[in-house]
């Protein structure tokens, strides 16, 4: 039997409870947009799904390109200080220019998706970005250390504000405007960037000082962008393909299904996080018995939690829960979110992606996710042609399926991973199980 003490459940049991309570606000909240979602017209839904969508790709752009150096030449005495320096700088650049860019195209924007809101999303864009830079900058420390009450702590300071003010605003307002949703998200962006300078300062040390190399920081970033962009696609901008084709209350529909499927992306994101510094330390290493552990233990833990939640939700538990807390308008949600669940099956098999971007294998994650990322684009733009609005998920499905059917014949080949070990998670709560009972 192989072993892996960094998954073990009984040592890391602080890190699975603060990684469970983080992931817990994304579910809570999940109930407070909700409450948003309420007061918004599906058209206000959709613009403000653009904004959000465009600001989640721009950070993702940025993780890749800049942020991932942090973790990947954080560990070495002699590249520590100027990878974190250089992530800062170029970071703040490329976010600064890109947002200010897009910002002075708004006319153009407006012309080609033909909807007049987009001006409002161009004005708000690099606002929003400048204010998220020092959060998302912080973060990348606490994964690194693992620090996941580190990371509960700065997400409380994002979810608790947005919250506490959507409460407030659902009572003192009939009807929620784009306007509205700014001034919530900006609200905890504000605080949760500030309390995360405050937590995080002291892990973060700058200084050019070091011997990496401008060429060796973008040699990796460069493939690790292409692996991020293509990712993007389909799962931030796919509200940009629905608005060309589609009018902008489709696209508010489509984004309240997926914004109830984020937490499935979020989990996934939580895996992420756990799964890729652990791959790093043990690559380094060179316990191979322990990695192969490490892959096993994470993809199925993560299939059989998110099993349980697809039955439960795709025989009635989505139907009824939306109907309970959306109104009548936003009925078709049931059905996009439904068939967005088909896509949870092939979700854990991308864990494994982290650890072969650990091995340095980021070219080939790279060609998977372009594949992946062509096929689901093929289809959006097929479903968005032939006007088959009850198939707008399958280009978001069809990304992840794809994906995760490249990545499970790369595991049997390089791994020896084989179905049965999908549920290997069982056999291990079972035995966790029956020695704390015998305590």
């Amino acid at each position: 039997m192989f072993f892996c003490k960094f998954l073990k459940l009984s040592e890391n049991i602080d890190k699975v409870v603060w990684s469970a309570l983080d992931k817990g606000l994304y579910v809570l909240y999940g109930f407070v947009v909700l409450l948003q979602i309420r007061r918004l017209e599906p058209s206000e839904l959709g613009l403000y799904g653009i904004l959000i969508g465009i600001h989640t790709w721009i950070f993702i752009i940025t993780d890749s390109l800049f942020y991932q150096a942090i973790i990947q030449f954080g560990f070495k005495e002699e590249t520590e200080r100027r990878a974190n320096t250089l992530a800062f700088l170029l970071s703040f650049a490329f976010v600064f220019l890109f947002t200010f860019v897009f910002s002075v195209f708004s006319d153009f924007w407006v012309y080609f998706f033909k909807e007049q809101g987009l001006k409002k999303v161009a004005f708000y864009l690099p606002f929003l970005s400048i204010l998220t830079l020092p959060r998302v900058f912080c973060l990348k420390f606490a994964f690194k250390h693992s620090n996941m009450f580190k990371l509960f702590l700065v997400n409380s300071a994002f979810f608790i504000p947005m919250s506490i003010l959507t409460v407030v605003f659902y009572f003192q307002k009939p009807v929620f405007r784009f306007e509205t949703q700014m001034e919530i998200y900006f609200s905890g962006t504000i605080i949760s960037s500030l309390v995360a300078i405050l937590i995080l300062r002291k892990n973060i040390r700058f200084g050019f000082r070091g011997n990496l190399k401008l060429r060796e920081y973008f040699s990796f970033g460069l493939p690790m962008m292409s692996y991020s962009l293509f990712q993007s696609i389909p799962r931030q901008l796919d509200v940009l393909f629905l608005q060309y084709f589609f009018e902008s209350r489709i696209v508010g529909l489509y984004y309240s299904a997926k914004t109830l499927f984020r937490l499935f992306e979020e989990g996934l994101n939580a895996g992420y996080g756990l799964v890729y510094p652990t791959a790093v330390r043990l690559i380094a290493k060179n316990r191979k018995e322990e990695l192969f552990s490490l892959i096993v233990k994470s993809t199925s833990f993560t299939f059989l939690f998110l099993m349980l939640l697809f039955i439960a939700l795709e025989f009635g538990g989505s139907k009824f829960f939306i109907n309970l807390f959306l109104p009548e308008r936003y009925s078709m949600a049931i059905s996009f979110f439904n068939f967005m669940l088909i896509a949870t099956v092939f979700m854990p098999l991308q864990l494994s992606a982290s650890v072969m971007i650990a091995e340095n294998k980021v070219r080939l994650v790279a060609k998977y996710i372009f594949l992946s990322s062509l096929a689901s684009v093929l289809v959006f733009v097929i479903v968005g042609y032939f006007g088959l609005v009850n198939l707008t998920p399958l280009g978001l499905v069809t990304y992840y399926s794809f994906f995760g059917i490249l990545l499970y014949f790369n595991m049997k080949k390089d791994y020896q991973f084989r179905f049965i070990h999908l549920f290997q998670g069982v056999k291990d709560v079972t035995a966790f199980v029956i020695a704390k009972t015998k305590k």
